[in-house]
């Protein structure tokens, strides 16, 4: 038996014997772990859905945006006055106004088709909506308080502008009539170079279903989601508004549960962070509540509790759905590359992946020397990847494979790594890069 001191007591042995020095076992190279959870709390967050309801000023949103970390907001209903008074803060929409009965600007006319389009040549408004396709106020009992036929002549007039502008077009609708649901499709299909905005993950107040979603996203390329809203729907299943708990296993502390884990990394770069901060009947409520717990009247911490539910995906998702996607559909900025930690010889190396499809699930066996991901990407389109790995880990590609059938690519080297470019068939694939030898 060692001692503290290092001296040896056992059979024969007395406490004044020689101290034996024992060495360190030797560090294991295969156990070393770069893996690690995404820190929410530090990254920035780009709002793309709020509103400003009369009963807040925009110095208080700005106060309440500071407190949560909240760089940059989307404002339906803002104006350019509020925005200009605080530069770089807001962004806002074209408003799409409602009435309690028909829409207000669908009962304009052309009239309104002709001042969204001047107010988008002045180039200070960054989308068009959000207009309420198909909404309930309340639970999901038909008739909907407002429906507009997602392809009345009149609204895809807008969707063209979005388009011929380069600007977002954003919508709530909520999928649940037959013939709704067909004028919907007719919409998704009429202008592929509109950039199309499903507000609530497309749900709202009906349940959310992630299959569903997904096969929206693998069909129209040119379709994003965001998650505005869901916060506010915190009944316990199976009551209605339950959508926080279909989303959030309150059993484990609230994480995020499996599939829906699965759903956001998967499309991490089609899904946009909203609040919904402002809307409803208690919108001054769900700012009071944006950070804090102010009102009972709102769930706590609105922002927080998205911060914490996705401190279980991968950290290249959390920034791309918290800011990156935001920013790049509507400041026009470059989404950062997708990076990640990978082990190799007792070391962390980075393995940096760019695209503009959805790359997540990035692995590096140490064993076979294989790195292998997931990209995903609309059907009837084409992926591209361009992917560098360090020499360290891989001193050469010996091929590369989508889902498991080898596949054309490009290969260039540098002095530090290797880059191998790669396009792909749309879909949700597994693409795998073995390596030619080890380092």
């Amino acid at each position: 038996k060692i001692e503290d001191g290092g001296t040896v007591v056992g059979s024969g042995g007395s406490a004044t014997s020689p101290p034996i020095t024992q060495q360190p076992p030797a560090p294991s190279t295969s156990n070393i772990s770069c893996a690690s959870p995404a820190d929410t709390r530090q990254m920035d967050i780009f709002d793309s859905h709020a509103h400003i309801p009369p009963t807040i000023s925009a110095s208080q949103i700005i106060s309440e945006m500071n407190t949560a970390g909240v760089s940059v907001t989307n404002l339906y209903s803002g104006t350019l006055a509020t925005a200009s008074q605080y530069p770089g803060r807001f962004i806002t929409f074209v408003d799409t106004p409602d009435s309690p009965q028909m829409s207000a600007w669908l009962k304009q006319g052309q009239t309104f088709v002709t001042s969204a389009e001047t107010q988008l040549k002045t180039g200070k408004y960054y989308g068009i909506g959000e207009t309420n396709l198909r909404y309930y106020s309340g639970d999901i009992i038909p008739p909907p308080t407002a429906y507009v036929a997602a392809d009345t002549p009149l609204w895809l007039q807008l969707v063209d502008m979005s388009a011929q502008y380069s600007v977002p077009i954003s919508f709530h609708f909520v999928p649940d009539d037959a013939v709704a649901n067909a004028a919907f499709e007719k919409m998704l299909s009429h202008n592929k170079d509109a950039t199309l905005i499903w507000a609530h993950l497309g749900f709202n107040n009906m349940p959310l279903n992630s299959a569903t979603l997904s096969d929206y996203l693998l069909r129209y390329p040119h379709l994003y989601l965001d998650t505005a809203g869901i916060q506010n729907m915190q009944n316990p299943l199976p009551l209605p508004n339950s959508n926080w708990a279909r989303l959030a296993d309150q059993s484990d502390n609230g994480r995020l549960k499996e599939e829906w884990k699965q759903f956001f990394e998967t499309w991490n770069s089609r899904i946009l962070f909203g609040s919904d901060a402002g809307g409803g009947s208690n919108g001054l409520e769900r700012w009071l509540n944006y950070s804090d717990n102010t009102s009972d009247r709102a769930p706590a911490d609105a922002v927080g509790h998205w911060r914490s539910l996705l401190s279980t995906v991968d950290s290249n998702v959390a920034r791309n759905i918290l800011n990156g996607n935001s920013r790049e559909l509507f400041l026009k900025e470059k989404r950062p590359e997708y990076c990640y930690s990978v082990a190799s010889n007792g070391a962390c190396q980075s393995v940096s992946v760019q695209s503009d499809s959805s790359v997540s699930a990035l692995t590096y066996d140490q064993t076979t020397h294989v790195i292998t991901f997931t990209v995903a990407e609309s059907t009837g389109t084409t992926g591209h990847v361009v992917i560098t790995v360090p020499k360290m880990i891989m001193s050469g590609i010996s091929e590369v494979s989508v889902d498991g059938q080898s596949s054309t690519s490009q290969t260039t080297s540098n002095s530090t790594s290797n880059i191998v470019s790669l396009d792909f068939a749309g879909g949700i694939r597994t693409i795998t890069l073995r390596a030619t030898g080890t380092p």
